[in-house]
């Protein structure tokens, strides 16, 4: 084989290896990703009876399967805004009207949560009540039990 050739083709390995660890990476991402909601919601239900940990769970589970459309309405939303920010020409109108339904879907998702709530919260006594409060106040893990996570706008304009 010629060296181009031969270059050629350990370009395109590299290549190869460099997108299979990124859709590994990808793929691992969201696994944890569901793996802590799953494990957090868990926490959340141990505290409660067997009949309440049941109905929180189903509900959940209800709101992530209508919420799914949304999601999915929310990255069309956000790629059209790239697509306007990237344009030659920004259009401002069209940026603003693609930002009103993005906000318009993220209320949506919020007010699915809401009502779930209150009809979890309708079935709860005083204590679970406090339970569930809780949970909804701490969603997130302490920094010392979340992975290292990308850095984001704070971090970017060197506010650690």
């Amino acid at each position: 084989m010629s060296k181009k050739t031969t270059m050629l083709i350990i370009g395109s390995l590299l290549l190869n290896v460099l997108l299979v660890g990124a859709i590994i990476g990808n793929i691992s991402h969201r696994i944890d990703g569901k793996r802590f909601m799953r494990r957090h919601g868990r926490e959340f239900a141990v505290k409660l009876p067997p009949d309440k940990q049941e109905l929180f769970f189903t509900t959940m589970e209800r709101v992530n399967r209508e919420n799914r459309g949304i999601h999915r309405q929310m990255r069309e939303a956000r790629q059209r805004v790239l697509l306007i920010l990237t344009a030659p020409e920004f259009d401002e109108a069209a940026y603003q009207r693609e930002v009103e339904k993005l906000d318009q879907l993220r209320n949506r998702m919020m007010r699915r949560l809401e009502d779930a709530t209150r009809e979890l919260a309708k079935q709860f006594d005083q204590e679970e009540r406090k339970a569930l409060a809780d949970h909804l106040r701490n969603p997130l893990p302490t920094p010392e039990q979340e992975p290292p996570r990308r850095k984001g706008p704070a971090q970017w304009r060197g506010q650690d």
